[in-house]
């Protein structure tokens, strides 16, 4: 039976599916009409946002937790301008993301001004491919687009679509899954390692999930190494297993151990490790003449390479694995004990503490919820007092550090996962540049926490400033009643101020479910000691 023509709205629908799209973010203009029906009738759920960025960082939480692309849909001019820093987010933490775009006529650009803009030099420095279809094989320049998208390290693409074009009928487009890289000898980094007496793995999120994150462990075991990670690579290793040393990279206080940890090493083993997660005081942040082994690690590394594995991580795992015997560490899991325990001191902050806080609000949510977090003060804290037992059950932006994707991610993550407890753990003004995502919650009756610390203030900036030394000014604002706020979005409100009352508040999470708006009223002095 011949095949019935599909047009270019549908083909690029088809291909987003058969790689595994579920869903797609945005708020459609008048060109984009066809394409969000091309979307309907291949199954892809179209979720409309109130906020073109919300869009973005809802497809890179999507991305993160699903290991498919992510896809993020923006009308001509402000629509595509919203768009920038998700996808500036997606280009700098490796995220693979399409976004697509419409714009006018063909025949009109160049004479038509209202609304117009050239989208693919607005995205050409933050997109690995960004391309303006033409009427000549506009499947082949899509398929070319989506090519680059997870070729080398992965991240965003723009395909911007003329409106004379999406009911052009095309060519099928097809989104090619990579094979993997050849993996060198794994030989001298086995010997290398036969002779290590203190080796230290460092971690990031490259190429992480389960099976991965998996070898990592094994190897881990079979060097006795001790295991530090970037925050967005926590779960690397079981946080609780005697080898996980904690994060690194974001909190000056807890940098101090790492890098003295760092100091006793003689071979550091960088897996899937990228710079942009770290600050400047790890720009190298090792000794110069430390031997470093990379396996899958980001070229933006500025330190020698002794041995490179290459960038297929799974497979240099497996190979190295393969052959490694254990090692003559003399690493003991004492020292490694007593090492969590001096940068984990700041974080004692009983009784009523942010880190205390996000203990007890992990322990309510139970041991496999995934918390999406924001930017601020509280994601330092957060960051080392939640506990990760495997990969991606804490996502955050971390090599962009936008505000404003908290509510986002834990809204993408229940969509992504949606039998599993998500919480979206905020600050007061990162929720605020958000809140009406809220909707989305609302009118899909969605089970989500949304804690908020209440500080009243940019608590990490104040804190730069207090250190300058300048006086407070710019940075403290006032908050609305969080019991009508929920209920204005359909859901159940809470003020919390002591663990007593944090537990009542999830008592009735856990027999109501729907949206929860919790506020905490927290102190911030305990950061002065965390950061």
């Amino acid at each position: 039976m011949q095949r019935r023509p599909k047009t270019l709205a549908q083909q690029l629908a088809v291909a987003l599916a058969r790689r595994g799209v579920r869903h797609a973010f945005g708020m459609p203009g008048g060109v984009l009409l066809h394409l969000l029906e091309a979307f309907r009738q291949e199954g892809i759920e179209f979720v409309l946002v109130r906020h073109e960025g919300s869009a973005g960082f809802m497809a890179d939480a999507a991305a993160q937790l699903s290991g498919v692309p992510g896809v993020c849909v923006g009308t001509l001019g402000p629509g595509v301008t919203n768009l920038v820093s998700p996808v500036a987010g997606a280009h700098l933490e490796r995220t693979p993301l399409v976004a697509i775009t419409g714009q006018i006529q063909t025949e009109l650009l160049g004479t038509y001004t209202h609304q117009i803009l050239d989208h693919v030099a607005l995205f050409e420095s933050i997109t690995r491919n960004a391309t303006l279809l033409r009427k000549d094989n506009p499947s082949a320049h899509a398929q070319k687009v989506l090519a680059s998208m997870e070729s080398g390290l992965p991240g965003p693409v723009l395909i911007d679509v003329p409106a004379e074009l999406w009911n052009e009928i095309v060519e099928p487009i097809e989104i090619p899954v990579p094979s993997p890289p050849p993996v060198p000898d794994e030989t001298p980094v086995v010997r290398r390692l036969a002779t290590a007496s203190r080796p230290v793995l460092a971690v990031g999120e490259l190429g992480l999930d389960e099976h991965v994150a998996a070898c990592i462990t094994e190897l881990a075991e079979r060097l006795q190494a001790p295991v530090i990670t970037t925050y967005r690579a926590k779960g690397a290793i079981d946080e609780n297993h005697p080898l996980s040393a904690g994060a690194f990279g974001l909190s000056r206080v807890v940098d101090q151990h790492q890098q003295a940890l760092v100091q006793r090493c003689d071979v550091l083993i960088a897996i899937g490790l990228d710079p942009v997660e770290l600050r400047p005081h790890w720009l190298p942040g090792w000794p110069s003449h430390l031997p470093m082994i990379s396996v899958g690690s980001s070229p933006d590394i500025a330190h020698p390479i002794l041995l490179d594995m290459g960038a297929n991580i799974r497979g240099a795992l497996t190979a190295i694995l393969s052959s490694a015997q254990p090692g003559q560490s003399v690493w003991t899991t004492d020292e490694i004990a007593e090492h969590n325990h001096e940068w984990s001191k700041p974080f004692d902050d009983e009784p009523t503490g942010p880190a205390t806080y996000i203990r007890a609000i992990q322990h309510h949510m139970g041991p496999d919820a995934i918390c999406s977090m924001d930017v601020g003060a509280h994601r330092i804290t957060a960051s080392h007092a939640w506990v990760c037992s495997k990969p991606w059950q804490q996502i955050q932006s971390n090599g962009f550090s936008s505000m404003g994707t908290g509510l986002p991610g834990a809204i993408a993550a229940k969509l992504t996962h949606p039998d599993r407890p998500v919480l979206a753990l905020t600050g007061d003004m990162g929720l605020w540049m958000t809140l009406g995502e809220l909707g989305i919650v609302q009118e899909r009756n969605l089970d989500l926490v949304v804690v908020y610390f209440a500080d009243r203030s940019l608590s990490l900036i104040e804190l730069k400033q207090e250190r300058l030394p300048l006086p407070s000014h710019g940075v403290r604002f006032e908050n609305p009643n969080p019991i009508a706020l929920a209920e204005a979005f359909g859901g159940t409100g809470h003020t919390v101020d002591g663990l007593e009352s944090l537990a009542a508040a999830f008592e009735k999470v856990h027999t109501r479910g729907g949206l929860h708006l919790i506020e905490i009223a927290l102190d911030p002095t305990p950061y002065r000691s965390q950061m």
